[in-house]
């Protein structure tokens, strides 16, 4: 019977994957990996559960202000690319752009990894299982390193070129979530400051440094006792740590 034109066409069993899923939707799931690498390692710093209050967007923007994750969909972008057209000769340039990705990034994880676990050193005080974050780190660019030494020694398809790149980059945007939360926790200077504090506390002298917005709820975190407050559709105003200390 004639398949009726307006129905799902299905991808036969020997499709390539990237042609059944598509590549926007590789791509959004890539980008909510990241993001919640990232988030899952800042919040843990401040022994916070901030996934109930995420929204899909919140996954994708919020390790925006790092430059080494902005470049990270255009490099993914381009290995999906070359594997979509598979000969010998894309094959070969495919494991080369991947293999130089990787190197990339993998100084970029050591790089957040030393800060990271510097800062986690040069403090007593840490929430349960802080350590594991850490871990985690370590464990996702072990496990980039054995597939790209896979990559590197045999014949591998794009989809193992694609995991190992994914992993080392999980691997760094979790060591930096870490790196840059136990900085602002711990009173990093590059901080903003709330002005209007009696959004948080009627008649409070103590500062509340800027940890995110995500929907309708602005959260700020007490300088002092570390308590978190959860402003929910009220304007604020932020002045730069800088500034206000003079540092």
């Amino acid at each position: 019977m004639p398949q009726d034109s307006n129905q799902l066409q299905i991808a036969a069993p020997g499709a390539p994957v990237l042609e059944k899923v598509g590549l926007g939707a590789i791509l959004l799931a890539y980008a909510v990996l990241l993001g919640a690498a990232y988030l899952f390692a800042y919040w843990r710093t401040m022994g916070f559960d901030i996934f109930p209050y995420l929204s899909v967007q919140n996954y994708v923007t919020a390790p925006l202000n790092r430059i080494s994750v902005l470049v990270a969909a255009p490099a993914l972008f381009t290995v999906i690319v070359f594997g979509r057209t598979a000969t010998p000769e894309n094959n070969r340039y495919l494991r080369d752009i991947s293999l130089y990705l990787i190197v990339l990034y993998s100084v970029g994880f050591a790089i957040q990894q030393f800060q990271a676990v510097s800062r986690y050193i040069q403090h007593d005080f840490h929430f349960d299982n802080e350590f594991n974050v850490l871990v985690l780190a370590a464990v996702l660019f072990a496990g980039s390193l054995v597939l790209s030494f896979r990559v590197y020694r045999m014949p591998s398809s794009v989809h193992m070129k694609l995991a190992a790149l994914v992993l080392v980059q999980a691997a760094m945007a979790t060591a930096a979530g870490y790196s840059d939360g136990k900085a602002i926790y711990n009173g990093a200077a590059q901080a903003f400051l709330l002005e209007n504090t009696e959004i948080c506390k009627a008649g409070g002298v103590r500062d509340w440094v800027y940890l995110g917005k995500y929907g309708d709820q602005t959260f700020f975190l007490n300088t002092i006792d570390k308590r978190i407050c959860i402003a929910g559709g009220k304007d604020f105003r932020l002045i730069s740590r800088k500034l206000r200390e003079g540092l």
